[in-house]
Formats: structure tokens, sequence, C-alpha cells
């Protein structure tokens, strides 16, 4: 629940907390599982703004049980014990490869996906081997990532605030860049929403005034390839600002991405959303080939061999890459089989955010002193990569190499409020 304006330190904008879809319905279920408690409201303006990372991505501390222990109270103490570190947010949620994950993995193993995605993004394997030019790469892509933040929510602002002839609501918006030591980046949002009759629906006023009857899917069509943000993320925003708040809410959100930090990235052979979109069967491909590997042990044990060897499962799983790429590319009309790239990056940001009821003064969301805070914002970013192999015969190919793709970057989620916005599980 809200806050009020008397206690500065006090935040109430856990978007995360509100389970919202990205239709803008509340699913309730997540919201309260008993009928005596109250389902929390719907953010008003979707936004985590905290100096604490995601639970997520801290790893807990394992907790000190007697593994000796005999007395039934002592064996359920540490059984409560170990099921409490074990269902935290960091096992049950992906740890850093995140939602879609069924747990974090091994570092190593996601030290190898983090490797494979460089390559793929056209770094040499000597780069990425080498601990300074790896370093150097990971610096440049980090001040990419802010810059790409700070245009995706500057983008959301200008498509989902804007300013109409019907007075509904107003907009002032700006944004700066400041050089220096490495560059940073200044979005400002100060929009007053005023829910009068008949300006919350879907149809859009450009500022000529004239209405915009194009549909959500004819405008996804026409510009989701080129758009920073993903049509998801991008909707439920819209939604947000069109279930407003029934009374005249100021939101205010300045922030200033300074430094960041990539903390995970990994490849997803074979699909794209698109290609899901146009396949759904497609969605369960990953869990399909867990569930074959499972096969293929179960039937070592049943002709009384050994489980799998690690060579055996590298090579069923190489194997059933190679299916799944076939498949994409038969599928996607041009020959070229699909590979998303998703990294999951923190960004740090001086930051101020409030959300306040102009007629009561009530803050509903973030803080009311209008001071700069250090925040960290998780962002989640997705780039498609097209692959055709290069057949032998090929008079253009040189040693049957495969020719690659390189997309564009798209922000699919922040701060986990669509769940990971996951189209692969």
């Amino acid at each position: 629940s809200s806050s009020s304006s008397s206690s500065s330190d006090v935040t109430s904008n856990k978007a995360t907390d509100d389970a919202i879809t990205a239709d803008g319905t509340v699913d309730e279920t997540k919201s309260s599982t008993l009928s005596a408690q109250c389902v929390q409201p719907r953010p008003i303006f979707p936004w985590r703004s905290s100096p604490d990372p995601l639970p997520r991505l801290t790893h807990p501390s394992k907790p000190s049980v007697d593994m000796h222990a005999t007395d039934d109270v002592e064996i359920e103490k540490n059984n409560l014990m170990l099921d409490e570190f074990y269902l935290s947010d960091y096992f049950t949620k992906g740890g850093p490869l995140g939602p879609g994950w069924i747990s974090p993995m091994e570092p190593w193993f996601r030290g190898a996906l983090y490797a494979n995605s460089m390559h793929l993004l056209g770094v040499s394997w000597p780069s990425i081997i080498m601990p300074w030019t790896r370093k150097d790469w990971e610096h440049d892509m980090s001040w990419n990532f802010c810059h790409a933040f700070s245009n995706g929510v500057q983008g959301m602002i200008e498509d989902t605030y804007i300013l109409s002839r019907s007075g509904a609501y107003r907009v002032e918006t700006d944004t700066a860049e400041q050089g220096g030591d490495g560059e940073s980046f200044d979005v400002n949002l100060d929009v007053t929403l005023d829910p009068l009759t008949g300006n919350n629906g879907d149809t859009a006023i450009n500022d000529s005034g004239e209405t915009n009857s194009k549909t959500r899917e004819e405008i996804s069509n026409e510009d989701e390839k080129y758009s920073m943000l993903q049509s998801h993320l991008r909707q439920l925003y819209q939604s947000a600002r069109n279930h407003s708040h029934p009374s005249k809410v100021n939101i205010l959100l300045r922030t200033i991405p300074q430094s960041a930090q990539i903390e995970s990235m990994f490849p997803i052979f074979g699909l794209s959303r698109s290609l899901v979109e146009d396949h759904p069967n497609l969605r369960h491909t990953y869990r399909n080939l867990r569930q074959g590997l499972e096969r293929k042990n179960k039937e070592a044990a049943t002709a009384g061999k050994a489980r799998l060897n690690p060579f055996e499962v590298g090579k069923f799983i190489m194997e059933s890459l190679n299916e799944v790429l076939s498949r994409s590319a038969s599928l996607s009309g041009d020959g070229n089989a699909s590979i998303t790239v998703v990294a999951q990056v923190s960004i740090n940001c001086k930051e101020i955010f409030c959300v306040r009821d102009v007629e009561s003064g009530e803050i509903i969301q973030g803080y009311e002193d209008g001071q700069p805070r250090d925040v960290t914002h998780l962002v989640r970013f997705e780039m498609v990569l097209k692959e055709k192999l290069v057949g032998a015969e090929d008079e253009e190919a040189e040693d049957g190499e495969w020719e690659m793709q390189i997309g564009r970057w798209q922000i699919s989620d922040w701060d986990d409020i669509l769940d990971g916005n996951i189209f692969f599980t």
C-alpha cells in the first residue's frame, strides 16, 4: 500500500510486487493467496527504483547445518533452513540467467554461454580468452547498453505520454547528453495525468489532432523490428497510462545511467520471438530436448549400462542443436536459422522517482524528498542473429564456414517487471 507524504524514506514503488500482465490486467493469484488479503494495487507507473539488485542476482549464504544430527527437532530445523536456502529467488528464478532457466547453473557453464555469445556477436576467440581484450569489449558494450537503456526509456516516454490536443494530460520531457570520462545520459519525465472522460481509450491523437486508427497488430508489424522496446513492454506502459489513477497524479522520473555490468549472456539457438509467434509449438523446443536426454539416460539404465558420459551427452546436445537450427532455417522462409542472444545488464543510475496524488499530496510510489539516489536496474536485451550454413559446393564458401547476419539490440524487460518476458519456454 502507498506511504503518506510525511514519511520520506518509505518506498512503495515495488512494481514487481504487483502482478501485472502485458495487457494491463492484474494476476490476483500472484497478488494474493488468501481471500482475506488485499490485492496489491496496479502501479500507476511500472518502475522499480531501488539501490538493491534484484534478489535473484544475490547468491544466499548456505546455512550451517549439522549433517550428523540424530535428534528429530534438529533434523527438522536443518531441513527448514535448507528449504529456505533452495527456495530463494537465486535458485527458483534462474539466478543471473533469469526466468526461463530451471536453475542458475554452475559458474563454468554460465561462463561458456557468455563466451559463446561473444563469439556469435563477432568477437574472435583470442580476444575472448585474453582478459584485457575481453575487458575492453565489455567496457565498450557497457556504455552502449547504458545509451540504449536511456534511449529506450526516453522513447517509451515519448510514445506513451504524448502531448495531445485533448488536454487529458501534459508532458514535460528533456533529454541531455553529458560528455566527460565516459558518457552519461539524462532522461527527465515530469507528467501530470488528468483522468478526463474519454481519454483512456486505445485511440491515439497526434499533435495535429488527427486520430491514429492503426491497430496494435499493424503498428507491431510495421515498427517492431526497429523499436528499441519489445511490444509487450510498450503495451505494459500503454495499459498503465490508460488505466491510471482515478484522480490527477504527477509522475516524476529523472534517471542518469552512470555505469553498467553485464550479468549474463546466453544464446538461444534456432528460436526468435517472431518465429515462435508464427509457430507456437517451437516454444517447447528446449523442453523436448531435455526430455530426450532424460529418455536416453533411462534407455541406457534399462539396458544395464551406466548413465551417459560427458562425451555422449555433448554429442546428443550438438546433434539436437543442429536439428533445431535446420528446422529454424526451413521455417524461416529465407533459409537462415535464427539465434537469439540474451544479455542481462545491471545499469547503475542516479535517479529521482516519485508518483504523487496532486490533490492530496500523497506519495503513491517512490520518494517525496526529490533527492537523487543510487539505484540499479537490471535490463534484459535481446538480439536476433541470422545464420546460414555455407555448403562445401558453394563457390563463395571458405572451408564450409557459417555466415552470420548481426541484428539490433532490443529491450525486452527491465527489473523483471514482465518476469523476463520469456518466449523460449
